[in-house]
């Protein structure tokens, strides 16, 4: 098996990034699954932006890019499960979301949608990151559980939005982000509570799940968005009591706002069906005398995905932090960091297929990606970047999260 890697370029020859050297395609076929670049009003060739100052008009375009990506990799619309909806403004929202539903009214794809701080560029007002799989029998699909609309709901009452509470597509499980919101998305639970909005949220995720066919035990990789750094203490306690045993990577960072003001957590979930062996769940030391609220991995290999924890400036040996106050070290160390973890799981960096980059001010943006580049260099990866409020340690001004599917030697 080899990856497909489609309509390759080079932020040189890009409308907004030209002072960068960093490659990449716009979308990475590898096994059943297709990766997708971050989608905005930025059009294909990369010679131009549509829509700025227009939310709708970048979601329009963001949405016919994905079209002709997926059409392009040999599957379609159809065939997306998760789309992650990225704002800068909460009012933003009620602007784009019409247009993902016109797009997406058949799909009925689970969806999580956040507000950030910023994007690549200052004239970027949206993002759609989409994940899709390519199904065995066309003609049957993917098996949506629990359809809804999202009209006449909790979140978004006037917006006529079908979509999943949980997608399985082949061996691959998506989950709606999961909140205090009850599965039939009527009513919200733990209204300044965020352990008992976690509590609700990860006894939906169990249900799901089990809807689905899978368990706690399947799940890879958990993405945690908080709204509020001083509740990860009581977070992680809840997230521990269920998760403990199963030890999943986890990337968890601080974001602007969620679908309500009352939400104050929401998580992502990813889960892969065991084959013939299960998951290999692979752990670094920690840090001497560091606060470990929970055992988690630093890399799952379920199959020929890899699934890695979100990496930064800390060293995998435990002995703490390179870089402080310095976004080039830390994203060096990072990447140096993706390196050990592929190959400590059988890949190397080819086998990456996706990155998002998380950065918590846009100015340092220059200093990062000419150290990924470099890394990645004749990669060519699919990749989507965030400006957040916050990482999961206070100190951390960047991180990296890398999706891999190991090809053939």
């Amino acid at each position: 098996m080899t990856h497909e890697r489609i309509r390759l370029s080079n932020t040189r020859d890009s409308f907004h990034a030209r002072a960068w050297d960093f490659g990449a395609s716009k979308a990475v076929v590898a096994a059943d699954q297709v990766f997708l670049v971050g989608a905005t009003g930025l059009t294909l060739d990369n010679k131009g932006f549509v829509g700025e100052g227009d939310p709708a008009a970048q979601a329009e375009q963001a949405m016919e890019n994905l079209r002709i990506l997926l059409e392009e990799a040999g599957g379609g619309l159809e065939d997306i499960c998760l789309v992650n909806n990225y704002t800068k403004r909460h009012a933003d929202r009620g602007l784009v979301y019409p247009v993902i539903a016109r797009h997406l009214h058949h799909v009925n794809p689970v969806s999580t949608g956040l507000v950030v701080k910023d994007f690549a560029q200052p004239y970027i007002d949206f993002e759609i990151d989409a994940w899709a799989i390519l199904p065995k029998d066309r003609a049957a699909g993917h098996d949506r559980f629990r359809l809804t609309n999202a009209k006449g709901g909790y979140l978004m009452p006037t917006i006529d939005y079908p979509n999943a509470r949980v997608i399985r597509a082949n061996d691959h499980i998506f989950l709606q982000g999961q909140t205090g919101m009850s599965l039939d998305g009527r009513d919200f639970d733990g209204v300044g509570d965020p352990a008992r909005q976690v509590e609700v949220a990860m006894q939906n995720v169990r249900t799901l799940l089990a809807d689905a066919g899978a368990s706690l035990d399947d799940v890879c990789k958990i993405t945690t968005y908080l709204t509020n750094p001083s509740h990860r203490p009581q977070i992680d306690a809840v997230l521990a009591s269920h998760l403990a045993d199963v030890r999943p990577v986890v990337t968890s960072i601080d974001v602007d706002d969620l679908a309500r003001p009352e939400l104050d957590f929401e998580i992502d979930v990813f889960v892969l069906l065991p084959g013939d062996e299960p998951h290999r769940r692979i752990s670094m030391p920690a840090a001497p005398g560091a606060e470990v609220m929970w055992p988690q991995s630093q890399v799952v290999r379920a199959g020929r995905f890899v699934f890695l924890q979100g990496q930064s400036g800390l060293r995998l040996d435990g002995s703490g932090l390179t870089g402080a106050g310095d976004a080039e070290a830390q994203a060096e160390q990072a990447m140096q960091n993706v390196k050990v973890l592929l190959e400590e799981s059988g890949g190397c960096m080819k086998d990456i297929c996706k990155i998002t980059t998380f950065v918590t001010d846009q100015a340092m943006r220059k200093d990062v990606y000419p150290v990924f580049g470099k890394h990645l260099d004749g990669v060519n990866p699919t990749s989507t970047g965030l400006v957040v409020e916050a990482l999961w340690k206070s100190e951390l001004q960047v991180a990296i999260d890398v999706f891999a599917v190991i090809g053939d030697a």
